[in-house]
C-alpha cells in the first residue's frame, strides 16, 4: 500500500524530478552529438523511440554480446520471450502485440543463419529487420526503421545494403556512451540526494 505521508512524498517527488531531468539531458546530449542539426531531424532524435534504440543497443554492450555465438544465444532467449508471451494473451495486449505479429518476430531457420553471419562478418551488425525483431515490443518495424535512419544521419549509426539485398546497421558506439553518461550521472545524483 503506497504511503501517503510527506516525507515519502517528497522522495518520489525528488526521484520523478531526477529521472525526468536526466531523460530532457538525455536528449540534449543526443541532438548535441548528432552530425545534422536540422530542426526536423533534431525532432526525432527527442522521441521516444531514440531512447528505446538507444537503451537496447546500449544493454547488448553492457551484457557482452559480442560474438556470433552471444548473438545465437540471444536470439534463442528472444524466441523463448517471444514463446512465453504468446502463452499469455493478457500479456500481449498489454504490449499492443497481436499473436502473429509476435510470432513473426522470431527468429526461424532463415533468418537465424544471417543474423549470425552478419554478426561473424563485423561485430556487431545486424540486419536492419532482425534488429527490428529483437525490438518488437516497444516499436515497429517502420519505427525501427526511421530511427536507424535517424541514427545514421545523427552519426550514431552506420547502414549498408548487403549483397542480399537487406540493410546492415551497426552502431558507432557514440549512442551507448551518451546512454551510460546519463545512467551513471543519474544513480550519482539519486545517491547524492540519498533517494537511493
Amino acid at each position: 500500500m503506497l504511503e501517503w505521508n510527506g516525507d515519502e512524498l517528497a522522495l518520489d517527488i525528488s526521484l520523478l524530478e531526477q529521472v525526468r531531468a536526466a531523460r530532457i539531458n538525455f536528449s540534449d546530449r543526443v541532438c548535441a552529438a548528432s552530425a545534422s542539426a536540422d530542426e526536423k531531424h533534431l525532432a526525432q532524435l527527442r522521441s521516444e523511440p531514440t531512447y528505446l534504440m538507444a537503451e537496447f543497443l546500449y544493454s547488448m554492450k553492457v551484457f557482452g554480446i559480442s560474438t556470433a555465438e552471444d548473438i545465437e544465444r540471444f536470439a534463442d532467449l528472444h524466441n523463448d520471450y517471444v514463446v512465453s508471451l504468446t502463452r499469455d494473451p493478457a500479456k500481449l495486449q498489454r504490449l499492443g502485440l497481436s499473436q502473429d505479429r509476435a510470432l513473426a518476430s522470431m527468429f526461424t531457420a532463415d533468418t537465424k543463419p544471417r543474423l549470425i553471419q552478419n554478426w561473424a562478418d563485423k561485430s556487431g551488425a545486424i540486419d536492419q529487420s532482425n534488429l527490428a525483431r529483437f525490438l518488437v515490443a516497444v516499436m515497429s518495424s517502420e519505427t525501427c526503421r526511421k530511427t536507424l535512419i535517424d541514427f545514421e544521419t545523427a552519426g550514431f549509426m552506420q547502414r549498408t545494403r548487403s549483397p542480399y539485398g537487406t540493410m546492415v546497421v551497426w552502431s558507432t558506439g557514440k549512442i551507448e556512451e551518451i546512454f551510460g553518461e546519463m545512467l551513471r550521472n543519474l544513480r550519482l545524483s539519486l545517491q547524492e540526494l540519498k533517494i537511493l
